[in-house]
């Protein structure tokens, strides 16, 4: 479930009138969502022209150390300040990013709230008693899933969860991992290396886990399946398999229905050889 609940036309402020661009909204210095906050004053104050600025113009984050600040807050104004009318043509205004443009104002569509609920069934277990009964449900029990996305929160682009078992929990965010023991009362905290970087560093890692992973197969050390599950921690099968599973979450959404898996599975995918 989940929808556009806040960034609509709807909420606009009275006071921004018809204006369609921050830089030219009386409102701007009050609102919290504005362009010039956003972009130029984080940008002056941390010097950063990496991400997000240099998605706005790539030009500024090559050339600032050339051509000085003050040249590339003109050239961020110059950008953010591009804007629209009444009289431009609706497919220039929607085959642009408008990177000055109102959030009131914008056509995005994705929800800025959404939660999507998986549940799993047991598993059948494997044959064989003499085998422990938690190896035996290992990865096989009923388990639930919840996934809650929001635009207003302090943790813009990071990811934090809680997960509960039958001997702990596991609580993470960006930059730390707390394990909690149910039996002893104790728990564990982890500080991984942060690399830095896109994602916390995991655009770069995941490339070089990628190339590893060819290396390997490329000079005969592993299979193709091994390699996967060695360097990159999963399969095309399941890469495949979770990406199913957004279409079926958004269509749930969509449809504010109940999606059961294996039926959805065999009528938009089919088997996979």
């Amino acid at each position: 479930m989940g929808s556009l609940k806040y960034f609509r036309r709807s909420r606009k402020p009275n006071a921004a009138g018809a204006a369609t661009n921050c830089l030219s909204c009386p409102v701007e210095k009050e609102c919290m969502y504005s362009a010039k906050k956003i972009y130029e004053e984080k940008f002056y104050e941390s010097r950063n022209a990496g991400w997000p600025i240099h998605i706005v113009d790539p030009e500024i984050e090559d050339l600032v150390g050339a051509r000085g600040m003050s040249w590339a807050v003109g050239r961020l104004q110059q950008r953010l300040a591009e804007d629209y009318s009444e009289n431009t043509p609706q497919e220039e205004v929607e085959r642009r990013p408008w990177f000055g443009r109102c959030v009131y104002e914008s056509d995005n569509n994705v929800c800025d709230d959404q939660i999507v609920t998986i549940t799993w069934d047991d598993d059948p277990l494997p044959s064989g008693q003499d085998m422990p009964l938690t190896e035996r449900l290992r990865s096989r029990g009923a388990k639930t899933a919840v996934f809650h996305m929001i635009a207003q929160t302090e943790k813009q682009c990071e990811r934090r969860g809680r997960v509960y078992g039958s001997k702990g929990e596991i609580e993470y965010d960006s930059k730390m991992i707390r394990v909690y023991d149910f039996a002893t009362s104790k728990a564990q905290v982890h500080y991984p290396h942060q690399p830095g970087g896109g994602h916390g560093g995991g655009d770069a890692g995941l490339t070089r886990h990628f190339i590893n992973a060819i290396e390997a197969v490329e000079k005969g050390m592993m299979s193709v399946e091994d390699a996967q599950i060695s360097h990159i921690g999963c399969t095309l099968d399941d890469i495949i398999r979770s990406h199913a599973m957004v279409f079926a979450a958004e269509e749930a959404r969509r449809q504010k229905t109940v999606i059961e898996w294996a039926s959805w599975w065999r009528a938009n995918v089919g088997s996979m050889k």
